[in-house]
C-alpha cells in the first residue's frame, strides 16, 4: 500500500499497543494541542447536539461526516484524513480498513455507559475514541473500562480520560467496555468507526 501523506493536525504520538482483554492500542496524544483546544470549544458552544436514551447508555450526540465544520476543524473529515486515519490505524491491526463514520458523544452529570462489546457483525470492525477532556480530574468520573467478559466485576483495565489521548481498538464479541458514570462535569469524545476492506 502507498504511504500516504501525513496529515499534520493528528500527529498520533505515543502509541502502546495491547492484546489484553481484547487487541487495542492507546495514544498519548492523538490532535495537534491547538487542534484539541479548538475542538473542546467548540463542543462546548455548538448547538448540534441530539439527546440519545438505550437500554445501556444515554447521552447526547452528532455526526460529522458530512457537517460543513468550522473552519480550523475542516480537517477532521477531509478525505484525506479519512485515508491517513484508515491506513495508520490498519497498519496497527495488520488489516485494511476504511472510515465509515465519525460521531461525537457529550455525557454530563450522572451520564455513562454500561457493560457493551458493539459488535454488530461485519458492518463496524474498529474503533477510535479520543477523549476531548480539559480540566479533567479523577473525582469527575467517565472512566473507561475494558473487560476480560461481559461480567461488570471482571474489569481488565482503567482508563483515565485525560484531554487529547485516545483508545483504538478491534470491535468482537469480546471487545467489551463500560464508561463510569460521570460527575459533575462534561465529557467529550470524538469517534472515527471503521470496516475492514480486506
Amino acid at each position: 500500500m502507498e504511504t500516504l501523506p501525513e496529515v499534520t493536525e493528528i500527529p498520533l504520538a505515543g502509541i502502546v499497543t495491547s492484546e489484553n482483554p481484547f487487541p487495542h492500542f492507546s495514544i498519548d496524544r492523538v490532535l495537534l494541542n491547538d487542534s484539541a483546544t479548538e475542538l473542546l470549544a467548540w463542543f462546548e458552544t455548538t448547538d448540534l447536539w441530539s439527546f440519545t436514551k438505550t437500554n445501556f447508555y444515554t447521552q447526547y450526540e452528532f455526526s460529522l461526516v458530512s457537517l460543513d465544520l468550522p473552519e480550523p476543524l475542516k480537517f477532521l473529515n477531509r478525505e484525506a484524513t479519512l485515508n491517513y486515519l484508515s491506513e495508520n490505524f490498519g497498519a496497527h491491526f495488520g488489516k485494511s480498513l476504511k472510515v465509515i463514520d465519525i460521531t461525537v458523544h457529550k455525557l454530563i452529570n450522572g451520564h455513562k455507559m454500561g457493560v457493551h462489546n458493539d459488535f454488530i457483525g461485519s458492518a463496524e470492525t474498529h474503533r477510535l475514541v479520543v477523549q476531548i477532556n480539559d480540566h479533567w480530574s479523577d473525582e469527575k468520573g467517565g472512566y473507561l473500562m475494558l473487560f476480560n467478559s461481559k461480567a461488570p466485576t471482571d474489569v481488565a483495565k482503567i482508563i483515565r480520560p485525560l484531554h487529547n489521548t485516545g483508545i483504538g481498538f478491534e470491535i468482537s464479541d469480546r471487545s467489551y467496555h463500560a464508561v463510569s458514570a460521570v460527575h459533575d462535569f462534561t465529557r467529550y469524545t470524538l469517534v472515527y468507526t471503521f470496516n475492514a476492506v480486506d
